[in-house]
């Protein structure tokens, strides 16, 4: 069980993301989930992707610029989460992105709010991540 947590973890920017949208496409498919045809919401929801990759993209930055000398940084390092969060920011503006396209060409909503949604957790990992960083940076 500790193998498949640590599996889980050092592969999050993918694991996650594969069983939300396995998830999400069995509870489309059996209509537990449903999402409205009316897409006048979807204005709105590339408008917050935009914003997601502004964050995404100000994430980075604030890694970059940390000081890399910290015990913290070294240890950051040392287990490859420096590559974790790298991943993290390219998969999710990569969603994100793909979002705005689908969008753009008038895909399927439902393709819309999946790229979103997976966009949003990379999102939402990557902000983790760097809570962790600013807050044990200064240690």
């Amino acid at each position: 069980m500790r193998k498949i947590i640590l599996f889980i973890k050092k592969y999050c920017y993918i694991v996650i993301p594969i069983f939300t949208a396995f998830l999400m496409t069995v509870l489309y498919s059996f209509r537990i989930l449903s999402i409205q045809n009316d897409d006048s919401f979807l204005p709105t929801i590339i408008g917050i992707s935009g914003t997601l990759i502004g964050f995404l993209f100000t994430a980075m930055t604030i890694f970059l610029s940390l000081n890399k000398n910290t015990e913290f940084m070294m240890y950051f390092k040392k287990y490859n989460h420096h590559v974790i969060f790298g991943r993290l920011i390219t998969f999710g503006t990569i969603f994100l992105c793909i979002n705005i396209i689908f969008w753009l060409f008038k895909f399927n909503i439902y393709t819309i709010i999946i790229s979103f949604i997976l966009g949003l957790e990379e999102t939402i990992m990557a902000a983790y991540y760097i809570y962790r960083l600013s807050l044990n940076s200064i240690k």
